[in-house]
């Protein structure tokens, strides 16, 4: 009996900001009232040509805030703002890291570099009694636990099924703004070349010694023939919570209680991902796990001998060795060890309506590239102030749809956006604020011409707009790996203003 039922479509994404007069953001608005001021005072004083001069100023300095570039998003201030920033890193030589004993690290070791540098990483059991691996950011009072799951794809699933399990995924992510001390999540689907050790080792762990010759030759022969061009793929979740106190100046709970805590939760966060098409293998990785994937994420080509050392017994790194000897920021490059990474940010999501296989073509490998990891980012906001956020967004769309006489088609569905979200909010429905990262990984920067095409065309049929991390190539890096560095948390300016502006 055939599957009959319809794809569900998705969508109601609406990008956050307070607009303003004549679609400008509202903090620039209110920046051209003295502008205005002091225009109509000259006036008054007969000034017509200074007045006149200051009027076209004016025009000028916001029309290069508001015309921006269709491939990149940014303005000419940011283009400026992003340039000036690296010469700045550059001439103090903070593009640089070098680690191991004749680096610049204290200790001689090859921490991991920026954000992560002052990171811990310690084992700790939940409360069944397995064990998972707990990274800590001690000024931020941060606590990251990462997840290793199994996803079963949708070849010969039914279309109910998939249905189902997109479902079931919304209600993990609403969950986690209901769950207290949740301030970020991430899911990171990496594909690699196969190395073909593990195909080989099964082949040979179950050769039958008393079988023919025949059977032999073909078993030896499978390891050899179906490796070529394989790829390897990998979804890890990283969950990040908050160990901020409830006292006035949320002082750091430690890192016993947190473990506690989190180890109390870990078994129900791991239970409802059965159904969301995690597969029924999802488990919380160790330790060990978190230092040999970032080690390998750092230099790729040491991936193999990895993958060897931890089926013979384990690597023995430790995470002050999981960081590279040598890296170098440049502004849309980033050089780490033997290999050079590019990585790309989502500065604007679908516009319209999508289905639940609009990012296939987005994860699935990319030939030439050593590494490819695509990373949605996760903010789950807290349920208590849901409520307060859909009525803003009405709030926002009605003004800015009645600074104009006729508003456009987008305006419209902005409000209309809006209205349903308010509504679905009030059936339990979850916010969450996302965003998207993907990173290319080479052997050399040879490869990056032909990927600046081949990875904004694959966003395009995910109906995204994708740029460059430009002067942030170190950071964003770190974003998409599955280690749980909340990017908005690490930054002097918060949501409320970053809106406005």
């Amino acid at each position: 009996m055939s599957d009959t039922t319809p794809p569900n479509v998705y969508g109601n994404i609406v990008k956050p900001g307070r607009m303003g007069i004549l679609g400008l953001p509202l903090g620039i608005s209110l920046a051209g009232v003295p502008l205005v001021i002091l225009v109509v005072l000259m006036l008054t004083q007969s000034w017509f040509l200074q007045a006149l001069v200051l009027v076209v100023i004016g025009i000028v300095l916001f029309a290069l805030v508001n015309i921006r570039r269709p491939s990149d998003g940014r303005n000419f201030y940011e283009r400026r703002a992003l340039m000036f920033a690296h010469k700045r890193s550059v001439k103090r030589g903070d593009n640089l890291n070098i680690g191991g004993p004749t680096g610049r690290a204290p200790d001689g070791t090859t921490r991991l570099p920026g954000l992560l540098a002052p990171s811990e990483l310690s084992t700790h059991f939940d409360s069944f009694g397995n064990e998972f691996g707990l990274i800590r950011l001690k000024a931020a009072r941060h606590y990251t636990v990462v997840l290793e799951a199994y996803p079963d794809g949708d070849s010969l699933v039914d279309q109910a099924r998939i249905n189902s399990q997109v479902d079931h995924w919304g209600a993990w992510l609403a969950d986690l703004g209901v769950a207290e001390g949740v301030i970020g999540a991430s899911v990171t689907v990496e594909t690699s070349p196969d190395s073909g050790l593990r195909l080989a080792r099964m082949t040979q762990n179950n050769l039958d010694p008393q079988g023919s010759e025949f059977s032999h030759a073909v078993v030896k022969e499978i390891p050899a023939r179906f490796n070529s061009g394989s790829p390897a793929i990998t979804t890890r979740l990283a969950i990040t919570f908050s160990g901020k106190g409830l006292d006035k100046d949320g002082t750091d709970r430690g890192l016993q209680v947190m473990a506690d805590e989190i180890g109390n939760r870990l078994p129900v966060l791991l239970g409802n991902l059965f159904d969301t098409g995690a597969g029924t293998s999802v488990r919380a990785c160790t330790a060990q796990d978190i230092v040999d994937f970032t080690r390998a994420a750092y230099d790729p080509t040491v991936s193999a001998q990895i993958e060897q050392a931890r089926a013979e017994g384990g690597t023995g790194l430790t995470w002050e060795d999981a960081g590279p000897v040598f890296a170098a920021k440049e502004i849309d490059l980033y050089y780490h060890d033997r290999a050079v990474s590019k990585t790309w940010q989502m500065f604007e999501g679908p516009r319209g309506q999508f289905g639940s296989k609009t990012l296939r073509p987005m994860l699935e490998s990319t030939p030439g590239v050593l590494r490819k990891r695509v990373t949605i980012l996760y903010r789950p906001i807290p349920a208590g102030e849901a409520g307060d956020v859909v009525e803003s967004d009405i709030n926002n769309a009605n003004f800015s749809g009645s600074t104009k006489r006729r508003p456009s088609a987008r305006e419209q569905q902005r409000l209309a956006y809006a209205k349903k979200a308010a509504a679905e909010e009030e059936q339990g429905a979850g916010l969450v604020r996302f965003g998207i990262v993907i990173t290319a990984t080479c052997a050399a920067t040879t490869d990056f011409p032909r990927l600046d095409k081949i990875i904004p065309s694959l966003s395009n049929r995910a109906r995204l707009k994708i740029r460059p991390a430009l002067g942030n190539q170190d950071v964003a890096f770190q974003a998409a790996l599955p280690l749980g560095v909340v990017l908005p948390e690490h930054t002097l300016i918060p949501d409320q203003v970053r809106d406005w502006i």
